[in-house]
């Protein structure tokens, strides 16, 4: 497998899809994700700048902006990281979109997995790769994935600069808001996705009284904002927001819970709502948490560690961490990829970004669950060949 991944902080957005492309050119890519930041404002001069450079318009290109980039050599608020990948044929590349997020996730979810299922002779993909418009409820798009995906899955949310205004996807030469891409992905090959997101909750347990789709009006017969800020002993501010998380525990749920990161309404004059980025039903249990930086630290490095005990060497990585956590972290966020790569020195390339909300799958003793949303959470897809 030939794998390499690069970046670049050029201004201009075909200037910075030449300064990559000239870089992943050299290993003839047969897929290559993108993660440019909202500052290109949605240009498609950057996938178009790799299409002219590389010249093979059957090569697959997906992707989505986030609130910053990840590569392995670099993480940055601002700029471009692509990861490309060559499997010499061993692997194939089903890519579908679909638009309708908005106002029908559920439909437009189903009808993109069904196309790349097509795609596939309906045989089961290996893994599925995911990015979506910001502006959709997660759960109407884990209902969808539940009936349709048969194999493990990563992805996320696309983002901004938290203004939570706009985001865009990247789908071959196409440029896509209000949509989903999804790409399957079958073959020879190995693979293993690790999850990070211990949390540390804090207050009592509140009952959701009043909620509507991904609104919550009322806990505990208090209006939700005010549950919150008892919680935490202080007023919410903006910079909260990605931050302070729920555990969710829905109604009739004995065992397992959700973890949805808590969002202020844009008019918060006289709004004492909340939002969540995944719909929440009246009756469910909420306790409010939050994620301290060195317990993220620990995630990450126990992460690392468990690098040695894979039956496999990845050549590529995927990274789909919560903006939540680069908030946290704040500078320290570059060990989130610094700590991958030197614990896997056999990682030619590594790319992703920081997500308003990610999609994966968790793995156990018997595989891998149906894809499930999270919050504040580090998700890391590595691909490699399997060992002769």
């Amino acid at each position: 497998m030939k794998v390499f991944s690069h970046f670049s902080l050029n201004p201009d957005p075909y200037k910075a899809g030449l300064e990559i492309a000239e870089k992943i050119a050299r290993i003839d890519p047969e897929i290559v994700f993108i993660f440019p930041t909202i500052h290109y404002e949605g240009s498609p001069e950057t996938a178009e700048a790799m299409f002219d450079v590389i010249g093979k318009e059957d090569m697959v290109l997906v992707g989505n902006t986030g609130e910053g980039f990840y590569e392995k050599n670099k993480v940055s608020n601002s700029g471009v990281s692509a990861l490309a990948v060559n499997s010499c044929g061993k692997i194939k590349w089903y890519p579908a979109s679909a638009d309708g997020m908005i106002s029908d996730p559920f439909s437009a979810t189903k009808s993109c997995i069904e196309k790349v299922n097509r795609n596939c002779n309906f045989s089961f993909p290996v893994l599925y790769f995911l990015a979506s418009d910001f502006r959709a409820d997660a759960k109407k798009i884990t209902n969808a994935l539940s009936e349709t995906v048969r194999g493990p899955l990563i992805g996320g949310f696309a983002g901004d600069e938290y203004s939570f205004t706009s985001s865009f996807l990247y789908y071959g030469r196409e440029v896509l808001t209000d949509s989903i891409v999804a790409v399957a992905i079958n073959g020879d090959f190995e693979f293993d996705i690790k999850i990070a997101h211990e949390l540390q909750p804090i207050g009592s347990i509140g009952r959701v009284t009043c909620a509507e789709g991904t609104r919550i009006t009322e806990i505990s017969g208090m209006p939700a904002m005010n549950f919150v800020e008892k919680q935490i002993g202080k007023p919410l501010n903006v910079v909260d927001q990605g931050i302070i998380t729920f555990k969710v525990t829905e109604t009739g749920q004995k065992h397992g819970h959700k973890i949805r990161s808590v969002m202020l309404p844009k008019d918060r004059k006289d709004d004492k709502s909340i939002i969540l980025f995944s719909a929440i039903d009246e009756g469910d249990n909420v306790q409010v948490c939050l994620a301290p930086p060195e317990m993220m630290l620990k995630d990450i490095k126990d992460i690392g560690e468990s690098m040695n005990n894979l039956s496999f060497k990845p050549s590529a990585a995927l990274i789909v961490s919560c903006a939540g956590r680069k908030k946290v972290l704040a500078d320290d966020i570059e060990i989130e990829v610094k700590t991958i790569a030197s614990k896997c020195p056999s990682l030619k390339g590594l790319a992703g970004y920081p997500s308003f909300g990610e999609f994966g799958s968790v793995k156990n003793k018997t595989g891998y669950t149906k894809p499930l949303f999270h919050n504040m959470t580090f998700l890391i897809l590595l691909l490699g060949d399997k060992e002769l």
